[in-house]
């Protein structure tokens, strides 16, 4: 496909603004928010542009120059809907030049930072993570599921929780990520089967730059579990000892997790093994540039899609998950996109298909070892 200049549009009050100069948006699997910052230097940008010193609701927009949406105010695809957090406006000394500058985040970030104070008890029996985060929302972001969820025993807010720590801590309990999603919802996900058009090759087009990062400071082996259930009597609810072995650690650095709630033995040992999977994240992962903001078909990059990665000098060949991505837009650099991929075991998905090296595999799937 043809690599084109994005057409960036940011809708407040009904007026589309554009002519924005620098642009940066941030989305990760491993954030239910989704953070943007834009600027513009114009001396006359612009007179609707004040609007946004307020706390403003804003969407903003992007389609590729060369696309019909690009030229209707309001078209192309959604890249977040949110609200302003701050603005920022530098002149020269004689007042000649001028940079407009904002920053904001998707709705998300409002579950994020505010408590429910609406939700006389904070706790739920019997329901499943979606419909605790639906009662709990009254931000009114909106939550979303794309897996199967089961109803769980109990759910207890802890005193002081915001609405996102409290939904947070028990999608680790059943091994899922939230993420955050252009419209400002929260999904409770798992990497899924989606994939990405094409792949993206050392030394072809659209990959500017390639990295590749393998750290192990951040794993361990044994983790080892240890709890109490509320109620029940023998080992397994008085003494509940769990552990799980990460076989890329060859020497003995133990790590030890309490339980975040009460817990079955079963849910325990999920726990455990997310936490094995969710270090190994953190520590391999293959960084490209890329000189479009959307794959082969035209999509724009979108994190838990799967995409086809080779890297012959470091022997990868394989399926990658898309966990994060920076769409960047300047002067400077033109237009980019900066897209981390890890194994998508490490975030809940299955072994995906490829001949890489052992050294970027995690180990055991969550749903492996006879689980459902």
């Amino acid at each position: 496909m043809l690599f084109v200049e994005e057409i960036v549009t940011l809708l407040v009050d009904g007026y589309g603004l554009r002519g924005w100069q620098d642009v940066s948006v941030d989305r990760s699997m491993e954030s239910a928010e989704i953070s943007f910052t834009l600027g513009a230097s114009n001396p006359s940008w612009s007179a609707e542009a004040k609007r946004l010193r307020h706390a403003k609701e804003v969407e903003i927009r992007t389609a590729p120059r060369a696309g019909g949406d690009a030229a209707r105010p309001g078209g192309g695809d959604l890249l977040c809907a949110g609200y302003t957090g701050g603005y920022a406006a530098e002149y020269d000394g004689k007042g000649a030049t001028k940079k407009v500058t904002i920053d904001g985040k998707s709705k998300a970030a409002d579950a994020i930072d505010c408590h429910p104070v609406k939700h006389k008890t904070g706790r739920f029996e019997n329901k499943t993570l979606l419909e605790a985060a639906r009662e709990l929302d009254e931000v009114r972001c909106g939550f979303k599921a794309d897996i199967t969820l089961k109803k769980l025993p109990k759910i207890q807010r802890q005193p002081g929780d915001t609405i996102f720590q409290t939904i947070e801590r028990e999608a680790r309990r059943i091994g899922a990520m939230l993420a955050g999603q252009p419209d400002g919802s929260i999904n409770i996900t798992r990497a899924g089967t989606k994939r990405h058009a094409g792949a993206l090759v050392l030394g072809e087009a659209p990959v500017e730059n390639m990295s590749v990062k393998l750290r192990t400071d951040q794993k361990f082996s044994p983790i080892v579990g240890r709890g109490q259930r509320a109620t029940g009597t023998g080992k397994d609810n008085l003494r509940q000892e769990e552990r799980e072995t990460d076989k890329s650690v060859t020497r003995n650095r133990p790590l030890l997790v309490i339980p975040e709630g009460d817990w079955t033995k079963k849910e325990f040992k999920k726990r455990l093994r997310w936490e094995r999977l969710r270090r190994a994240a953190y520590g391999t992962t293959i960084t490209v540039r890329v000189s479009t903001w959307r794959d082969a078909a035209g999509l724009l990059w979108e994190p838990g899609r799967l995409m086809a990665i080779v890297n012959d000098p470091e022997d990868i060949d394989g399926d990658y998950l898309l966990s994060t991505v920076n769409f960047r837009q300047g002067d400077d650099g033109g237009t980019q996109a900066f897209l981390t991929f890890v194994d998508p075991k490490a975030q809940g998905g299955k072994a995906a298909a490829g001949k890489s090296d052992g050294a970027f595999d995690p180990g055991d799937a969550l749903e492996e070892q006879g689980e459902e």
